[in-house]
């Protein structure tokens, strides 16, 4: 039931910033010749993890995006989200239940040698309690796993992601 819920609100607040058909100046948003949003990263020299992960990240203008290498092999249900507390995970079922913030890929239709995308409107982190998090990479399929998870900090809508820790299930 958070899943659905989580994915109207997602789906209303896509249609909120590009269903209007405004341009969003500075914000780091493309669009492309069908008016479709295409979902992006910035490098942020100081938040991006190294290619060894898999993982980029970066936070400019209204969101907060990771990207995970086409090289982890993912279903359409995978979902990224916060958990709080510094505890990892290993089942996806279990993710779920202490999750306080997900999103589900930004570009399921993308092509085999794109990375995955993972958005986070910043307003929505800034909601979330400041202090200790696990953010979790999940994928939904019948044997539910945690793919990976890293420890961060949430300060406002500051995400600081200690990828020297990041675990790879």
């Amino acid at each position: 039931m958070k899943r659905l819920l989580a994915l109207v609100l997602v789906g209303a607040m896509s249609l909120a910033l590009f269903g209007c058909g405004k341009k969003d100046s500075g914000s780091g948003k493309n669009r492309d010749e069908d008016d479709k949003p295409k979902a992006t990263t910035e490098e942020v020299e100081d938040d991006e993890y190294g290619d060894d992960s898999g993982i980029g990240f970066s936070q400019k203008g209204e969101k907060t995006a990771f990207s995970v290498s086409a090289d982890i092999e993912l279903t359409q249900g995978a979902w990224m989200g916060f958990i709080p507390g510094t505890k990892g995970y290993k089942d996806e079922e279990e993710a779920d239940e202490y999750d306080v913030l997900y999103t589900y890929i930004e570009n399921p239709e993308k092509k085999d040698s794109e990375d995955y995308i993972f958005q986070f409107d910043n307003d929505s982190i800034n909601a979330l309690d400041d202090g200790d998090y696990i953010i979790v990479l999940c994928d939904d399929d019948d044997n539910g796993k945690v793919i990976l998870y890293i420890p961060a900090v949430i300060k406002g809508s500051k995400v600081t992601c200690d990828f020297d820790k990041i675990v790879i299930n």
